[in-house]
């Protein structure tokens, strides 16, 4: 019996394998959805270490959403010499983890679910590069989606020891020329980017969270004026990076503003 269980076991472990090679398994972008998980860790791909000289850029066509307006996403790794062999997952969310409407994988990826990944034949590095490329497309953009990337990088030596990943994002905003003049004088948040404080003021507001791009709620001082609608957020001991803005009205209804600390 233990004999039998052994090859069994066994199996299962090169038809893992396989199935990587030939794309990561679903919800490993890094992003909100994916509850920042990657294929790293555990019984994925670790043991490596970066040498701090990879790149990992994400280029779109559209430097703005517009609606009904497709979006094309341009993927390109840049390992400097430290692997052979590099794979990805990818998503596009907005700030609370839904994913966009419509997604589009090339020739050279592929879905899995709402994420898009490598196949087979597109994981080779050459001359130190590599690049994949997907499309998205809503009729109707939230005022902002990121697009979540998580690239692992190998050695190429048929198993899991010795490889990393490395993760990237690209926050992309809804151009004011697709926004409703109502919407314009609805929520404020500012300044963005902020230094110090972030003011968030609607007549109806309610309650506001500040959360990072995993999701995670941050705790901070707040001061409210509640004549005015507005809540003021001391962000001065926080890191610099990208956050996303929960507020709630009255009435129930939530709205999500992406902001910047410098």
């Amino acid at each position: 019996m233990k004999k039998v269980l052994l090859v069994l076991a066994v199996l299962g472990m090169v038809q893992y394998s396989y199935t990587n090679s030939g794309g990561s398994p679903s919800g490993r972008s890094g992003s909100p959805a994916s509850n920042g998980q990657t294929c790293s860790g555990g019984y994925c791909h670790s043991g490596g270490s970066p040498s701090g000289n990879e790149q990992i850029i994400i280029n779109t066509d559209q430097a703005n959403l517009v609606d009904n307006q497709a979006v094309n996403v341009s993927l390109g790794v840049l390992p400097s010499g430290a692997s052979s062999k590099i794979g990805f997952m990818a998503s596009v969310e907005d700030a609370s983890g839904n994913s966009v409407g419509s997604v589009t994988a090339s020739s050279n990826s592929k879905k899995v679910g709402n994420y898009l990944t490598h196949t087979s034949s597109s994981t080779s590095v050459s001359n130190d590069s590599i690049g994949w490329n997907f499309t998205f497309e809503d009729s109707a953009y939230p005022d902002s989606l990121t697009i979540y990337v998580a690239v692992n990088f190998t050695n190429g030596n048929g198993n899991y020891q010795g490889d990393y990943v490395l993760t990237q994002t690209k926050t992309l905003y809804k151009s004011q020329a697709n926004v409703d003049e109502g919407d314009l004088k609805g929520l404020v948040v500012g300044p963005n980017p902020a230094t110090s404080y972030i003011r968030i003021q609607h007549e109806d507001l309610a309650s506001v969270g500040l959360y990072n791009t995993l999701g995670r709620f941050i705790s901070l001082e707040t001061s409210a004026n509640a004549e005015q609608g507005e809540i003021y957020l001391d962000v001065s001991s926080l890191a610099r990076g990208n956050y996303i803005v929960k507020a709630t009205y009255l009435d129930g209804n939530t709205h999500y503003k992406h902001v910047i600390l410098q």
